[in-house]
């Protein structure tokens, strides 16, 4: 979803998310690759929460099967930049795993992007630059996987202050339905907008492209992932082509990188 759906107006000079993350991880000097036959597979949600158990059976084994082998039989850890997806194939599909592939899924390592980030990455970054204030916006996801505290955390080394609204709760958003009956999101993120629009902030984080896009439709505001935010504060220099990238251009083929 966050390669579909893009990332919002108003993000000048910022890197899309994929990009973002592998050049954070080549900057942290722990390097991530996106694997060249990702496409056709996905964490199965979609179709998990529509009920629709053929496809997601099909997806969740397909799923896990493209996994096996990315990870290298489980060695590496699998991240996953979408914390509804790293709900979906970290927990939703093993159900719906055959025999063979549930054994693989029980040797894998499922890593949300927030938890990666907060212990793998942001020791090993500087800070170089950040706002002044940023709101953030916890997920569903994020609540079951039990990761907003690294949320918070990140959002702390990108500005000097971070809220959390009062009323922040479930946008309503549901993997498609915000698109499709936009007055159930209004009705959901009502008071948390109320709260979020009373002031300005110079972000709006969360870490899930369909909520984001819910909070958006709610505020008018351009919320985007904190990983985001993270690659922008941590570039060495700013406005220069090593800093962007951090002295390495991600490559965006996807390519894993040499050992």
């Amino acid at each position: 979803v966050n390669r579909i759906f893009g990332e919002p107006d108003g993000l000048d000079g910022a890197l899309p998310l994929p990009r973002a993350v592998v050049a954070l991880a080549l900057r942290a000097g722990r390097p991530v690759w996106i694997p060249e036959e990702v496409t056709g597979t996905c964490c199965a949600t979609i179709w998990h929460s529509k009920g629709y158990d053929s496809g997601n059976t099909l997806m969740a084994n397909r799923m896990i099967a493209a996994a096996w082998e990315w990870t290298e039989h489980g060695r590496l850890p699998l991240v996953v930049d979408a914390s509804s997806c790293t709900l979906g194939i970290a927990h939703e599909v093993v159900p719906y795993l055959t025999e063979e592939n549930r054994d693989r899924h029980a040797a894998l390592t499922v890593l949300d992007s927030l938890e990666w980030a907060a212990e793998e990455l942001l020791p090993r970054l500087t800070v170089s630059e950040k706002v002044a204030s940023a709101v953030l916006h916890p997920t569903c996801s994020m609540q079951h996987l039990g990761d907003e505290a690294e949320l918070r955390q990140l959002a702390d080394a990108c500005a000097e202050e971070v809220v959390v609204p009062l009323d922040a709760g479930c946008c309503g958003f549901a993997g498609d339905r915000g698109m499709l009956h936009q007055e159930l999101t209004a009705a959901a993120t009502a008071r948390e907008a109320e709260e979020v629009t009373a002031r300005p902030f110079d972000a709006h984080l969360s870490a899930n492209r369909m909520c984001e896009i819910g909070l958006e439709h709610a505020t008018g505001r351009p919320y985007h992932s904190v990983l985001i935010a993270l690659e922008r504060a941590t570039r060495p220099a700013a406005g220069t082509a090593a800093s962007v990238e951090g002295g390495r251009a991600p490559d965006p083929t996807g390519r894993r990188p040499r050992a």
